[in-house]
């Protein structure tokens, strides 16, 4: 029996849901490697994609597009990952279970796990603010080069379309829907990058005022570093992009 587009889509996610519960991470925060992880989830979700009429590839992963989904994990994933929820609504847009539209971020909730952590003092919190602000800075350099490398092979990709003798029509629309897979990732990294840097602010402000401390200044200050690094990288990928037109495959809902 055929199901559904509703009917798929809920049994999807409710599988997702129950599984995501108890399921260990491992490289980058992603979920450790599984058959329902690897298999089950992308196959369900490419489906539901092409049933909303979303460019999926069949083509194989290079070491590159893996790496820049592994990357692009670790800046989606929320910052309070330890909330059950937010993880599952994560996994079940990274597997394109739903669309990209759906997902939304409470920029206080970061704030709200703060403060359900036992810190000993004020010191606690700004120091673990600062801590995870720094470490998503670091990543955005070798992020970027990951950036760069598969852009360039995409536009290689894109080239040889017209140079291929024999070239199907399921060929090439594997090949720009490939394209479109790579543009959706980093275009989803940019934004989670956004809506984490939006979570750290509230959070500082908010603390603030609850606890203030000198070291809201310091806090402050990593903070301007990584929202600059975040605007150096997102001009990048606008001017690596070869298809300016190309419409917004992430929004902020």
């Amino acid at each position: 029996m055929r199901l559904t587009a509703p009917t798929a889509l809920v049994g999807a996610i409710t599988a997702a849901i129950l599984a995501g519960c108890a399921a260990p991470t491992g490289d980058f925060g992603r979920p450790a490697p599984s058959y329902v992880n690897d298999t089950v989830y992308p196959a369900v979700g490419a489906r539901l994609a092409r049933l909303r009429e979303d460019p999926v590839s069949s083509f194989a992963m290079t070491d590159a597009e893996e790496e820049l989904r592994d990357r692009t994990y670790r800046f989606v994933m929320p910052i309070h990952r330890y909330g059950f929820l937010a993880r599952s609504r994560t996994e079940l847009v990274r597997t394109r279970l739903w669309s990209d539209e759906i997902y939304a971020v409470d920029p206080a909730a970061y704030y709200r796990h703060l403060r359900g952590e036992r810190f000993r003092s004020e010191i606690g919190r700004y120091n673990a603010m600062i801590d995870e602000i720094r470490a998503d800075t670091d990543l955005i350099g070798p992020y970027l080069a990951v950036v760069e490398q598969v852009y360039r092979a995409d536009a290689a990709r894109l080239m040889s379309l017209d140079r291929v003798r024999g070239l199907t029509a399921e060929e090439e629309d594997d090949a720009i829907a490939r394209v479109y897979e790579n543009r959706r990732v980093v275009t989803w990294a940019v934004a989670a990058l956004r809506w984490r840097v939006a979570s750290y602010a509230f959070a500082l402000e908010r603390s603030r005022i609850e606890i203030p401390s000198e070291r809201a200044f310091d806090t402050e200050l990593v903070l301007y570093d990584l929202q600059r690094r975040v605007d150096e990288l997102a001009a990048e990928v606008a001017r690596l992009s070869y298809d300016p037109a190309a419409r917004p495959l992430v929004t902020k809902g």
